[in-house]
C-alpha cells in the first residue's frame, strides 16, 4: 500500500509540473526578473481604490443614460404625428434586419420591398465582436409588427435625433459599447449599427421582453397568479393557460416578488415550499414553470378561493412595504359567472391597493362580463388569450400601466437601475451588465 501511495504522488508531482507549468514561470521570471519590483501592499488602499475606479466607471456610463429622458421628451414633444400614407412623407433608416441572410419566413430579404430602408458600409471591430458601422444607429422592430404603420414610421422619425446623442457619447467615453433605445411600440434603436443577427430563422425578438427594459419601464411587482384548473379547464384551454402563466413569469424582473396558485374548489400554491412571495428571480421562476407544466385539471370554479388566497397574500402584515411597489392579482380562467364581490368588499375596496387583471383563456362560449366588471372595479385590465399568438402580446400589456407610480414620484423615483448580467442581443456569445432607465 505504502508504495502504491508513493507511486501516485510521484504521478501527481509530475503531472502538475507539466499542467501548471511552474518550471516554464520560473525560467521566465528568472530571465526578466529584473523587470520586476517586489511592493508591500495596504489591503484598505487597494479596496479603496478598486472601488474609486469602479465609481467611476459607472458614474461615466450613468451620465451616458441621464442625458437621455430630457433630449427624448423635448424631441417627442417637438415632433408633429404623421398620420397619412408611408409613401407620401420623407422617412430614411438602417433597418437591421435588411442585410440579413433570412426573413422570418426563412426566405431571402428582397431590399425593394422596404424603400426607406438604408444601405450602409461595415467594419469590423474587435471590441464588438462585430461589423459596426459608427455614422449610424440602426433599427430593429419585431416581427408580429407591420414596418409601414404610421405608429411606427413616427416613432422612426422622431427617434433619429437619438442618433447624434449615441454619436456624442462615446466621443466622450469611448469605453462604451451598445447603446440601446426600446420604445413601448416595439422599435429598438441601437449604436453602432449593424446587421441583426437572429439565433433562428423565425427572430421572436421584441425589446419589450428583456429584463433591462422590464426592469427600467416599470416600478417592483409584488404579484399572485391565480390560475383556473376546474374541469371545464382541459385540452387546448389548458395548455394555453400554461404557456400563458409562464410568459406572464417571464415579465418578471429580480425587482419583483411573486407567487402562483391553482384554484378549482379550493385554493392551494402551486409550489408547497413557497408560503409567501418570492423573489422572481431565475431560479424560482424556472421551479414555478415546472410546477406549471404538471397541473392537472379538476373539479368546479370557485372565483372566492382564489382571490382569498391571493389577497391574504399581497396584504400580508410580515412582507415589508416597498416604495413605488404595484400590488396585483393576475387571473387565468376560460369563464365564469362569479364576480367574488364580497371578496373584494372585504380586502380591496374602497382604497383599491391592488389592481386585479382577468385573462380570458381558450375559444369559448362564456359570457365574458363578470371578468371584465372585476378588471374594472379593481383598477386593472381585461385580455382575452383566444389562442397561442395572442399569448405574448397579450401578457405584456398591462406593463404599460406600471410605469406611473415612477412617473408620479419624479425625481424622487430611481432614475438609472442596473440589472443582472445576461446574454446581450447584440453579440450572443457574450454576457454582459447593461443598464434600465425609468
Amino acid at each position: 500500500m505504502m508504495h502504491w501511495a508513493g507511486r501516485i504522488e510521484k504521478e501527481l508531482e509530475k503531472v502538475l509540473q507539466h499542467v501548471t507549468g511552474i518550471q516554464q514561470m520560473r525560467s521566465i521570471y528568472n530571465e526578466k526578473k529584473s523587470q520586476f519590483e517586489i511592493k508591500r501592499n495596504n489591503p484598505k488602499d487597494l479596496v479603496e481604490r478598486v472601488a474609486r475606479d469602479i465609481s467611476k466607471l459607472l458614474n461615466s456610463k450613468r451620465k451616458a443614460l441621464e442625458v437621455q429622458p430630457t433630449h427624448m421628451n423635448t424631441h417627442r414633444r417637438e415632433h408633429m404625428y404623421i398620420d397619412t400614407p408611408i409613401r407620401t412623407h420623407d422617412i430614411s433608416y438602417y433597418d437591421s434586419k435588411a442585410d440579413s441572410d433570412y426573413t422570418e419566413d426563412g426566405e431571402e430579404e428582397n431590399l425593394l420591398e422596404n424603400p426607406f430602408s438604408l444601405e450602409l458600409e461595415f467594419v469590423d471591430d474587435p471590441n464588438f465582436k462585430n461589423k459596426v458601422n459608427y455614422s449610424s444607429s440602426a433599427v430593429q422592430i419585431p416581427t408580429d409588427i407591420y414596418k409601414g404603420s404610421p405608429t411606427i414610421l413616427n416613432e422612426l422619425n422622431w427617434t433619429q435625433s437619438l442618433e447624434r446623442l449615441f454619436i456624442d457619447n462615446r466621443r466622450e467615453d469611448s469605453s462604451l459599447r451598445w447603446q440601446v433605445f426600446g420604445s413601448a411600440t416595439g422599435v429598438t434603436r441601437y449604436y453602432p449599427a449593424t446587421p441583426w443577427k437572429a439565433p433562428n430563422k423565425i427572430d421572436l425578438y421584441d425589446v419589450r421582453r428583456r429584463p433591462w427594459y422590464i426592469q427600467g419601464a416599470s416600478s417592483p411587482k409584488d404579484m399572485v397568479i391565480i390560475v383556473d384548473v376546474s374541469g371545464s379547464v382541459s385540452g387546448l384551454t389548458l395548455k394555453l393557460m400554461k404557456a400563458s402563466v409562464m410568459e406572464m413569469l417571464e415579465t418578471l424582473t429580480d425587482d419583483d416578488y411573486v407567487n402562483v396558485a391553482s384554484f378549482s374548489e379550493k385554493a392551494e400554491a402551486l409550489v408547497p415550499c413557497f408560503k409567501n412571495l418570492v423573489q422572481a428571480n431565475i431560479r424560482n421562476k424556472k421551479i414555478f414553470k415546472e410546477a406549471v407544466f404538471h397541473m392537472q385539471a379538476k373539479g368546479t370554479t370557485d372565483y372566492k378561493s382564489g382571490f382569498t388566497f391571493a389577497f391574504e397574500q399581497l396584504l400580508n402584515e410580515t412582507t415589508a412595504p416597498r416604495a413605488f411597489c404595484n400590488k396585483m392579482i393576475m387571473m387565468f380562467t376560460d369563464g365564469g359567472e362569479d364576480r367574488a364581490q364580497d371578496i373584494f368588499e372585504k380586502y380591496n375596496w374602497p382604497n383599491k391597493t391592488v389592481r386585479v387583471f382577468t385573462f380570458s383563456v381558450g375559444q369559448h362560449n362564456y359570457d365574458v362580463t363578470p371578468l371584465q366588471w372585476i378588471a374594472c372595479a379593481n383598477k386593472g385590465y381585461y385580455f382575452e388569450i383566444p389562442s397561442i399568438g395572442a399569448i405574448r402580446i397579450n401578457t405584456q400589456e398591462y406593463l404599460d400601466v406600471l410605469g406611473r407610480p415612477m412617473v408620479l414620484a419624479g425625481t424622487r423615483a430611481k432614475q438609472v437601475q442596473w440589472t443582472n448580467v445576461y446574454q446581450d442581443a447584440l453579440v450572443r456569445t457574450l454576457w454582459i451588465p447593461v443598464r434600465g432607465l425609468c
